[in-house]
């Protein structure tokens, strides 16, 4: 009866460290994350061109496509860090508007006292607002740059790492189990990323067109930041949708092209998901939703922004992994969605 109490005493401390590595250790974690998650989108890359081109050497095959890979995420980083450090220097502008939106505010429910931004929520400080920002875009820029190297290594090494699977899995005659595991994942990631993609473009177009149209200012860096949302999933859309709205409040006279801007990708953000992404999706995504909502929590408060875009990556590995091990199976049967989890041991 003893060992009970331990046993349970021992599984709590054990995820306890382990919580508290994932935190301490997530400047480098993270990292090896996406790039991991981007080497796997290179793997589905390479299969795609070799599909139609089936005599180009492997080398320049796997170059080619790890170098577009590397190009558009650095494209996307320059422009966000370029569109932030704009909107640093449009600082004192967008004070003063919001400061005329909160009086204009106050007059409309005609108020005794005249409400001011300063009154709200104290004084702002444009420049220590600026350098947090700076600060910010600067560790992204060292994050991206050990991504990078993990990333090149990963390509690299990938014919290694299949032989070191294979050593390690057969003194116990689970090689090929655990190539199973490992293509399986590689397999729902690439589904996930190409589904994700294909409803992020449709959605960004979209939003392009109608920022374009009522004439929003850094239409780039907003469909950059919009299409990076849409792989959060339940909210990334929403929030794709309030943030371009809310600058066009500030940045217009008038309130109908944030409600246009709003409005509009809301309406195609339902189109999509209710016609498109299930039809794409269909069954590859084996994740309940509740557990889907419960890993966005969990992995933004231990990882940031950063875990956001990593949640559903993150947790079809982990449900992968747990359907391996017999005191674990549980929790992968309750992270899927139709109860099995594992492709490779049948229940």
């Amino acid at each position: 009866m003893a060992a009970r109490p331990i046993s349970v005493a021992q599984t709590f401390i054990g995820t306890a460290a382990a919580l508290g590595m994932l935190w301490f250790f997530r400047p480098v974690l993270v990292p090896f994350v996406v790039a991991f998650v981007l080497a796997v989108l290179v793997s589905g890359l390479v299969r795609w061109i070799r599909e139609r081109a089936p005599h180009a050497p492997s080398w320049a095959v796997s170059l080619l496509a790890g170098l577009v890979v590397i190009i558009v995420a650095s494209a996307a980083i320059f422009i966000m860090a370029q569109g932030m450090v704009e909107m640093v220097g449009q600082g004192p502008a967008l004070v003063s508007r919001i400061d005329q939106l909160i009086q204009s505010t106050g007059r409309a429910f005609h108020l005794h006292e005249e409400l001011r931004l300063s009154s709200l929520i104290g004084t702002v400080s444009v420049p220590e607002i600026a350098g947090f920002i700076l600060s910010s875009v600067q560790g992204l820029l060292s994050g991206v740059l050990l991504m990078i190297v993990y990333f090149g290594f990963m390509l690299a090494g990938r014919e290694r790492m299949s032989r070191k699977m294979d050593y390690i899995g057969a003194p116990a005659g689970r090689a090929r189990t655990i190539r199973s595991v490992i293509e399986h994942i590689a397999s729902d990631l690439e589904t996930y990323i190409w589904v994700q993609t294909i409803t992020g473009t449709i959605l960004t177009v979209s939003a392009a067109v109608v920022m374009l149209a009522v004439g929003l200012d850094n239409v780039l860096f907003w469909c950059v930041l919009f299409f990076l949302l849409t792989f959060i999933p339940n909210i990334g859309v929403t929030v794709g949708s309030i943030a371009p709205a809310l600058f066009a409040l500030l940045q217009f006279p008038t309130i109908w092209q944030a409600v246009v801007i709003f409005v509009v990708i809301q309406i195609v953000a339902t189109i999509v998901g209710n016609m498109i992404y299930p039809r794409l999706q269909a069954e590859t995504q084996n994740i309940d939703p509740l557990a889907t909502i419960l890993s966005l929590s969990f992995w933004t408060l231990l990882w940031g922004l950063a875990g956001a875009f990593l949640a559903v990556p993150l947790t079809l590995m982990s449900m992968m992994v747990f359907a391996q091990f017999d005191r674990t199976r549980w929790v992968a049967g309750l992270l899927s969605n139709d109860g099995r989890p594992d492709p490779v041991r049948k229940p």
